[in-house]
């Protein structure tokens, strides 16, 4: 998901540090809004008999010079529609009339600039734990010991407002109920309306948290449920991926946090997803989910913090909401490509678990019944079909792959697709709209790789097959067409890695050194060469 940074991170430090997550009444410490047109969202338990009922959302706001405001209630965010249907109670004072424009709008009519207050009640989308077998939660959950959502489900935004100065509130709450969210910062400084949204809510009774400091900033871990690894050993992989990754893009610490929130255990079926939010990132997972799949699931989703955070190229967070991209082949595909790259330079990967990862990789967009779609249908049919919807994962990835190796070829080993997304984040740090994946032709052959513009029409927006050179990942591994028959089903011609026989230890290192993206020559001065010409 669409993860945007936030310009809050200097509280965090102090939050994380001092346990300002765990207090009941952060009001008392909130700063005053600072303008009229400022928007304060206020959170607070509902409870019934000791158990969590639901959530009360406040939004404080001023009409506009005419005396009207349009308030948009929650209604889409990724899989889940119809986001209002989970909201009771819905008043609105200040206003001399209220119309509704739709079940998602609500028009306000008042007095020019009157103190409005929108409140209502969110309830959870489910009546049980969610489990294993019902896919991914990205509607509210609250159950009567703790409660899990993300802002697009939570809060009501005023239209025209996405420049405007939010303040954030958590109110209400016993002791015993603690919050995790990376809203907490906004309790003393402003933030947006897209941190606001982009944001991820979290807490319960049980709720554990532990800290691990990287390049001084504070990674917070919270978590919800028991799991299959205990947490320190997840806080310990979460911050050597993460370490990893700030390492590659040069970056210095800030303050991130992850939540886990947990999904009942079903027979023979395994969940586990994670969305990135930018300074937050959550994870979901059967409660039986070893360690292992969570590096990738890790890697991958911080990833997101620069791509398409930085980098952009997915649009902002209400048009993904509605569909997919035409630049999910980079977004998706390119980072899966970097998960599994970075998670081998930073030794979390074997070189037996980065060829298994390509492999599957492999077999799945050999066998996906919708391989050959055109990007405009990944556009159109990105949430509603899961096939089309993992397709640019593979399909990105594979791209990916073809042109770090057409690169390492065109600049004799000096040049590969790292140059190219140092490139682009150099050039569009500051852009107003950044859009990676439209750029990317023109990166590439600035840092002396061939011309793609061909290859881009063919195999994103025609979607035609695309097929692995032999030598794309160097000397040590082989890439060749093999008969397949995945998870049991017919069998299928599909392209494999195959690691060479007789590798000796130093034969290794070299092999890992080139996958990684690291070649001969240290990063840094790789980066210092002159393009090709």
């Amino acid at each position: 998901m669409p993860p945007r940074r936030r310009a809050v991170s200097g509280f965090a430090l102090a939050c994380c540090l001092l346990g300002c997550a765990h207090a009941s009444e952060p009001e008392a410490a909130a700063a005053a809004p600072d303008a009229a047109h400022a928007l304060v969202y206020t959170l607070a338990p509902v409870m019934r008999g000791g158990e969590l009922e639901a959530l009360e959302v406040t939004l404080e706001l001023h009409a506009d010079a005419e005396g009207r405001a349009r308030l948009h209630l929650p209604e889409r965010w990724a899989a889940a529609e119809q986001l209002w249907r989970h909201l009771d109670d819905v008043h609105i004072d200040g206003a001399r009339a209220v119309t509704r424009d739709g079940d998602a709008v609500r028009v306000v009519e008042a007095e020019p600039g009157a103190a409005l207050q929108l409140r209502y009640r969110v309830r959870s989308a489910w009546d049980h734990d969610p489990a294993a077998d019902e896919g991914q939660p990205f509607a509210p959950i609250v159950r009567p010991t703790w409660f899990y959502a993300f802002g697009h489900a939570l809060f009501a935004v005023p239209e025209h407002a996405h420049d405007a100065a939010v303040h954030f509130r958590w109110v209400g709450a016993p002791p015993e109920l603690r919050l995790a969210s990376d809203l907490e910062a906004m309790q003393t400084r402003a933030g947006s309306v897209p941190d606001l949204l982009d944001s991820v809510v979290t807490g319960g009774t049980a709720l554990r948290t532990s800290v691990r400091e990287i390049d001084g900033a504070p990674l917070r871990i919270a978590v919800l449920g028991h799991y299959a690894f205990d947490d320190e050993a997840f806080a310990d992989l979460a911050a050597a991926v993460i370490a990893g990754e700030r390492a590659f893009w040069g970056d210095p610490g800030a303050p991130m946090l992850i939540t886990l929130t947990p999904l009942r255990p079903v027979p023979q079926q395994r969940s586990l997803g994670g969305t990135g939010l930018g300074d937050a990132f959550t994870l979901v997972l059967d409660t039986e989910t070893p360690l292992a799949p969570l590096r990738h699931l890790l890697a991958h989703e911080y990833f997101h913090s620069w791509n398409a955070d930085q980098l952009g190229g997915r649009g902002d967070a209400a048009t993904l909401a509605e569909g997919g991209q035409p630049g999910q082949w980079f977004s998706e595909g390119f980072t899966e490509f970097y998960t599994w790259r970075l998670l081998l330079r930073a030794g979390l990967y074997s070189l037996e678990d980065f060829v298994q990862a390509w492999n599957e990789a492999l077999v799945e967009y050999a066998a996906s019944p919708v391989r050959n779609v055109p990007d405009a249908t990944i556009v159109r049919d990105y949430w509603r079909d899961p096939d089309v919807g993992r397709l640019p994962y593979r399909r990105g990835a594979l791209l990916a792959a073809v042109w770090d190796h057409a690169l390492r070829q065109a600049s004799a080993g000096a040049r590969d697709l790292d140059d190219v997304m140092l490139e682009l984040r150099a050039t569009l740090r500051d852009a107003d709209a950044p859009e990676a994946a439209r750029r990317f032709a023109e990166a590439y052959r600035s840092v002396g790789g061939p011309d793609p513009s061909e290859q881009l029409v063919a195999w994103v927006e025609r979607g035609e097959t695309i097929t692995l050179p032999p030598d794309s990942f160097g000397a040590c591994i082989v890439v060749r067409s093999d008969t397949v028959a995945p998870r049991g089903g017919p069998a299928i011609a599909a392209q494999q890695l195959h690691l060479r026989e007789g590798l000796d230890a130093d034969a290794r290192a070299r092999c890992i050194a080139a996958l990684a993206g690291t070649g001969a020559a240290p990063l840094t001065s790789r980066r210092a060469l002159p393009p090709p010409r």
